[in-house]
């Protein structure tokens, strides 16, 4: 045999390097990959909104809206989370009515939740002109400070 078969067969590398360097680079981004933690977005989707007449000139107006996102840390066997929400009404002529609604969503699981809906409800009195009104659902979470807005548009006095 001769000597350069003799190399080729000692050092396979020299003919195919790309072979010999795949496995490597595949194990250090599997490591890198999984060192990186995931960062979730809040987000704030499908959110319904409808006005109902109570017979005297106001109107109830229930909404919702399902929260996406949002931290959940676990103690114990339990998962906590903390969600405050707001709501503001634009009116038909551009006016803004701020905290219409408030209330603050705290979650207790024995599992992760992937979302949370949040229900609204509140009352309009008869000051409230006909029109399409946009409900502006404001989420803020306490966890990791980050807030999301929802705008939803119903009528008011159209059956």
């Amino acid at each position: 045999m001769c000597i350069a078969a003799r190399l080729q067969r000692r050092f396979p590398f020299e003919r195919e390097p790309m072979k010999y360097l795949f496995f490597p680079l595949f194990i250090l981004l599997l490591i890198a990959s999984c060192g990186k933690k995931e960062e979730t977005k809040l987000q704030a989707i499908n959110p319904e909104a409808a006005a109902f007449d109570m017979g005297d000139g106001s109107y109830e107006v229930n909404a919702s809206v399902i929260v996406k996102g949002f931290q959940q840390t676990e103690a114990g066997d339990m998962f906590h989370a903390e969600l405050h929400y707001s709501v503001d009404l634009q009116k038909p002529n551009g006016d803004i009515d701020t905290n219409k609604f408030a209330d603050v969503m705290i979650v207790k699981e024995k599992e992760k939740l992937s979302d949370q809906q949040l229900n609204i409800q509140f009352d309009l009195d008869s000051t409230y002109n006909k029109g399409k009104y946009t409900l502006l659902i404001n989420v803020l979470d306490k966890g990791t400070a980050q807030s999301v807005t929802a705008k939803k548009e119903f009528d008011l006095g159209d059956d």
